[in-house]
């Protein structure tokens, strides 16, 4: 109470006239102020002190795909601020985000997919001011391979590539590519070109490789099936299988055509 007092004062700058002046403002002096003369009230003021939204510091968060998914925004100011939600892609560098039309201190998502790795912003606001904050999420699922054909025709002699890429988070294991016939990793050498695109592991949790049959090297002992699979990923294992075939013995471009009877 002592504190309290030292902070206020009274001023008389004219005859009949008195000023109540509160230094170092604070919540706690929100409230009804009367001015008494005798029994009776001259004047009463309600006070509102008026505190811009200040948001706890937000931290990264992880979940597995099913997940129910809760967000928070802790939030303080006077008077009480309206929280809303915006989201956006990680790879958007700039602006809020596509509204999430979520109100409310806490987001909540039921079952989540790897979809819902995104930037989530919570976007404080009241008369005094506004604050955003902005929560990164993970989402862990296993890794899935995809090929981009099943099947490619090619002649002796030419050079071959073929493309797959796996997608998972965390990007714990590597990729790579099988001859079946023989079932063990194809690597650099004279006939094969193996290459990985690292630099789409970070930013899209995906990995591309590709593996080329250099030109003048593809032999009948070549053709068949090629795995492109996963190792040591330990949410799971995936792969996908590319045929390698000759073309018809009919079609010099290595293009497969269906004739239609009239």
């Amino acid at each position: 109470m002592a504190s309290y007092r030292k902070r206020m004062s009274i001023s008389q700058p004219y005859r009949g006239e008195w000023n109540l002046h509160i230094h170092n403002v604070q919540l706690g002096d929100t409230g009804d102020y009367s001015c008494r003369f005798g029994n009776d009230v001259i004047e009463q003021i309600d006070l509102m002190v008026e505190i811009a939204p200040t948001i706890q510091e937000t931290h990264e968060m992880t979940f597995n795909e099913g997940d129910t998914c809760s967000l928070w925004c802790n939030v303080t100011g006077s008077p009480t601020p309206t929280v809303r939600w915006f989201w956006k892609s990680p790879h958007q560098s700039d602006g809020i985000g596509q509204d999430s039309t979520a109100e409310g201190n806490r987001l909540v998502f039921h079952n989540i997919t790897r979809y819902y790795d995104n930037i989530y912003a919570c976007l404080a606001t009241n008369t005094a001011g506004e604050e955003r904050r902005e929560i990164r999420t993970h989402v862990n699922f296993g890794p899935e391979v995809d090929v981009f054909q099943n099947t490619v025709y090619a002649t002796l002699g030419q050079e071959v590539t073929l493309h797959c890429a796996v997608e998972a988070y965390p990007m714990d294991g590597t990729l790579e590519w099988v001859f079946q016939i023989n079932d063990s990793a194809i690597d650099n050498n004279w006939k094969y070109a193996v290459v990985p695109d690292k630099d789409m592991i970070n930013d899209y949790n995906t990995l591309f490789l590709s593996m080329t049959i250099r030109q003048f090297q593809l032999g009948d002992e070549d053709y068949g099936q090629y795995i492109c699979r996963t190792t040591n990923f330990n949410r799971g294992y995936s792969e996908k299988v590319i045929l390698v075939r000759k073309p018809s013995e009919n079609s010099e471009d290595g293009i497969i055509r269906n004739n239609v009877e009239s």
